[in-house]
Formats: C-alpha cells, structure tokens, sequence
C-alpha cells in the first residue's frame, strides 16, 4: 500500500511502498488528481453509490481525506459490505493513522472476499505499522504461500522483519524480491535499510544511488540517501543530495532543517541560520526547526571561545614540537634501550604533532574522507602518552654533574664484547659527565664463534648503543696477543697519542683468561701526563691484564 504523502524521512522504515488494496480495487486513475465530484442524490440508487465512490476517490486523491472517510462511511451505510468502499474506507483509515479501525475494516473485507491477496498484504502492511511484525509476518508468508512471487507481500515481508530486527532472514527475502523485480525502488531502499542497521553504511549507499537511478525525482529516498551520508558524516554529499530534495519539495520544512543541520557541522553558521528561519516561516511551531535555531544561538555565543579555543590549541601543538624533540634528545640513551619506547618518542609523537597541526589547518575543508572527530580523539590518546613517557623518562633522569668535563677516555679490549661488558656501566656514566670516550679493540675474536663477522658486528652495535665517539677493531690474530706484544704496545701509545687521553681503561693483572695475560716488563709503569699544548707525552707501562675492573687511571 503505498500512501499519498510521507509525512517524514523516517516513516518510510515503516509505511514504505506497498501493493494495491486489492486486486481490482487499485486501478491507477484512483490515486489521480481530479476535480472533487459531489454526490447529489440523497438516495441509496446505483447512481448515489458510484457518484460517492467518485467522491471519495478524488478527496482521497487530494489528500482530504476526512472528507473522503466520511463519504465512504455514507457509501457503507447505503450499500452495506461494499468489499471496494471497505478497502478503500480502511485505507484511508490506516493513512490517518487509525490503524485499530483500518485492520477491523480491513478483516471484514477479506472476510467477504477470502481469495483477494492483495487485501491480506494490505491488512499484513497496516500490523507492520501498528507494531505488530508477528502478525503481520504471518498474513505475508500465507500470501507467499499462495503465490511465491507476490510483490507487494515479499516487500512487506522484508520490512516485517526488519523491524523484528531479523536481518538475516530480511537480507534473504529481500535478495529473493531483487531477483524478481529488480527495478523495485522500495526493494533497493529496504536494502538500504537493511545495511544501515548492520553499520554498512557504504553499502547503504550504494544500494539507495541505484534507488534514485531508477526515480531520480524520489524526494524521500533522496531524503533517506542524504540521512545516510550525514550517519557517515559525509557533509559534502549530504549537502548537495539536502539541496536536491529541497528542490524536489520545496515547501516541506523537514529538509530544510536537515540542510541547517549539515551547514551547522561544516561549520557554516550563516547558510545554517538561512535555512532555519526558512523552515520556521513554513512551519512556525515545527519542533525541529525551533531546535535548531537554538542550538544556532548557543553555537553564537560560543563562537569566540571555541576560536580563542582553537587557536590555544594550535599554539600549544606548536610549543609542544620542539619540547618532544628536546625530550626526546636528551634523553635519548635512556629511550635507545627500549626500541619501542624510543620509536614512540622520536617518531610517533612528533609525527602526531605535526599532524594535530595540519588537521586544525584543514578542519574547515568539506572533505569526505577526513574525519576531524576520530583524528582528534587519536591525537588526544597519543600526546597524551607522549607527555607521559616525557614526564617518567624526565623524573628517572639523573642530574648531570659534569665532573669529567674535557676527559678523554681510552677502554682497551683484547677481544670483541670485553669493553661493553667489562666497563659499559662507567663508560656511560663518564660520557653523561662531559668525557669523550673512544674505544680500542685488538682482534676481531674469530676464535670465539662459528660465524665469520658476527662478533666484529655485535660490538659496533654495543659502541653504537654506548655513544662512543670513536670506536676502532685491530686485526691481530684472536688468541695470538703474546706473541705480539711490542707491537701491540706501540699500536696503544700511538692511539694515546693521538687522542690525547687523560685516562685509560684496560684489563686487570689478575684476570684468568690466557688472551688477557702477559708477563708484566721490567720497570714501573708510567701514567698519561699532559703538556701545556695538550699532548700526550712520556711512555707508557706494560698492558694491564684481566678484565677491566672500572677504575680509570687518573694523570
């Protein structure tokens, strides 16, 4: 049954289109418009029946339709069981919104004509408006029953469905329905219904553009395509598919507060404000419209604390971008032992920032696929987890006291792994307090693994994790440091010189690993001295053995 006027977008989840009253009850002139006839004789002739029935066809046409139920009810008191003024009479029943009426008239009909389907899909159409699904599911599946292919029932069966929340089985019907009658503009809708339930609200889409190809001049799928594209937040496609229904149906205010709605969201008050005040003109006691022209005052009042708002919030992503970086770098040997935490902090954070800036330069853009609200609410987790990890990395950061300022250190490993492991803790420590620290390793400790290189990369990794300022790897033989003693001994001194160390770190006498001892030279050994130039003098007493044991040697 498909009803004259929809009062509103969503009334069509419920009265959405139906099939004829009945089968010969629905011809198409019915629902024409015409010049009101006027029923003049008083009696109950053949004559007075049809001129009522004429009468009330055209009030009905017209939409008057209180005056088309009275001139059925006059029709049913001179003809009584009129199975056509019945039908009708209930029609315009359920259309008025008496559906307790229309379903007693609507039982007497079927009552008088059993085999008429189309008076029990009818009858099934006004129980789904009357929140009545079981009942009216029933009356569907029995016209299906007799006839599998019935239009109007397998559309109302869908929407029975629908509003039982049943979606699963209203998806089968409805793809049964499509396959049938796929130019069927409320069969693509109730998909469309369908989908914007289960949250697929691309589907949805899809499904009503190829309702509104196949009736572009639609004024309420249009209406339910543009309520869609607001669901998603589309402003754009919301706005011109609003201006399309205003244009269809100028003087309906609905669609003029749904565009005062968009405009309000895209954030353009003046156009938001036009369409209100043209809607309350239509309808002055309109409810949605009153409702939005005060949300667009208070949106008003607003308007300068949200602008003052926004350019705070600008500001501080701008302060806060070099505030991460400077976190970030200072305490970056902290961050660097946790990959995650560093990766976080140096790139995540400040990628966020930048983005937080870009969004508030485009928030005014009507671009679809940027949803301002989500990127926001995610930028607002991340910082905050940022300035957290700020915050703890900044309280576990210990005050720098700057006691080895102009120090430059010197570790001496024998093989891979023996400085990191042996002195990694004070090299660290020596390096936050001002020193330049380099490292020196004599072989490449091929003896100690089956892979050729492996080790040659774990200790540049570890001087890389440490910060040294320079790290170098000798290429005596692993094992073969005994033999090579006096070179070995000039290789260190020249490094010394080089550098200028002030301290050195190396094995101790004691250590029992056999690569680590050697007969200790004649004489005492000499420290590292400075002259007035800065250069390291003098030579230097025999290589230490054992591992490094922590303690620098001071000039």
């Amino acid at each position: 049954m498909r009803t004259p006027h929809r009062p509103s977008i969503a009334l069509l989840a419920l009265a959405a289109a139906a099939g004829p009253t009945s089968a010969r009850a629905r011809s198409a002139e019915a629902l024409q418009p015409r010049a009101i006839a006027q029923a003049g004789d008083p009696s109950g002739t053949p004559a007075t029946i049809e001129a009522l029935r004429r009468d009330g066809r055209s009030k009905g046409a017209a939409r008057r339709f209180g005056e088309a139920i009275r001139d059925y009810e006059r029709l049913l008191s001179l003809a009584p069981g009129d199975p056509d003024a019945l039908a009708r009479l209930a029609q315009l029943q359920a259309w008025t919104g008496n559906h307790d009426k229309a379903i007693v008239l609507y039982r007497e009909a079927i009552a008088r004509q059993p085999l008429d389907l189309g008076l029990e899909s009818d009858l099934a159409d006004v129980l789904t408006w009357a929140n009545r699904p079981e009942e009216a599911e029933r009356f569907y599946e029995q016209v299906l029953a007799r006839d599998g292919h019935h239009h109007e029932a397998l559309k109302g069966l869908a929407r029975a469905r629908l509003l039982r929340g049943d979606t699963v089985s209203a998806a089968a019907v409805i793809d049964r329905a499509l396959e049938l009658y796929p130019k069927d503009v409320d069969l693509h809708a109730a998909r469309a219904r369908m989908l914007s339930q289960k949250g697929q609200l691309d589907g949805a889409i899809q499904a009503l553009k190829r309702a509104v190809q196949l009736a572009p001049s639609d004024a309420d799928v249009l209406g339910l395509l543009a309520e869609t594209y607001q669901r998603k937040q589309d402003w754009p496609n919301a706005q011109e598919t609003w201006l399309r229904v205003a244009q269809l149906a100028p003087d309906a205010p609905e669609s003029h507060v749904a565009l005062g709605r968009v405009y309000l969201a895209m954030g353009k008050f003046s156009l938001a404000r036009e369409h209100a005040a043209l809607a309350l003109r239509m309808s002055p006691t309109g409810a949605g419209a009153n409702q939005l022209m005060t949300e667009l005052d208070r949106e008003a009042r607003l308007a300068p604390v949200r602008t003052a708002t926004d350019w705070f919030e600008l500001l501080a992503y701008v302060a806060l971008l070099p505030v991460m970086l400077l976190v970030a770098r200072r305490s970056r040997r902290s961050l660097r032992r946790q990959r995650a935490a560093w990766t976080f902090a140096v790139y995540v954070v400040p990628g966020f920032l930048v983005l937080g800036m870009l969004a508030h330069s485009i928030k005014g853009m009507p671009w679809g696929w940027f949803d301002g609200r989500v990127f926001e609410s995610v930028s607002d987790m991340v910082l905050l987890l940022g300035l957290g990890v700020a915050f703890v990395t900044a309280l576990r950061l210990e005050p720098r006291v700057r006691e080895f300022e102009g120090e430059v250190v010197l570790a001496l490993g024998a093989h891979p792994d023996d400085i990191e492991l042996g002195c990694g803790g004070l090299l660290l420590k020596l390096k936050a307090s001002g020193a330049r620290v380099h490292g020196l390793t004599f072989t490449r400790g091929e003896r100690g693994t089956d892979r050729h290189g492996q080790r040659e990369v774990e200790t540049r990794r570890a001087a890389e994790f440490l910060g040294l300022d320079g790290h170098w790897i000798l290429d005596f033989p692993d094992t073969g440091l005994q033999e090579r003693i006096p070179l070995l001994k000039e290789v260190i001194e020249s490094k010394i010189k080089e550098l200028g160390a002030t301290m050195v770190l190396t094995h101790t006498d004691v250590d029992v690993h056999d690569a680590h001892r050697r007969r200790r030279a004649r004489g005492p050994p000499r420290r590292v001295r400075r002259d007035a130039r800065g250069g390291a003098l003098g030579a230097h007493g025999p290589v230490l053995r054992g591992r490094l044991d922590h303690r620098p040697v001071y000039p």
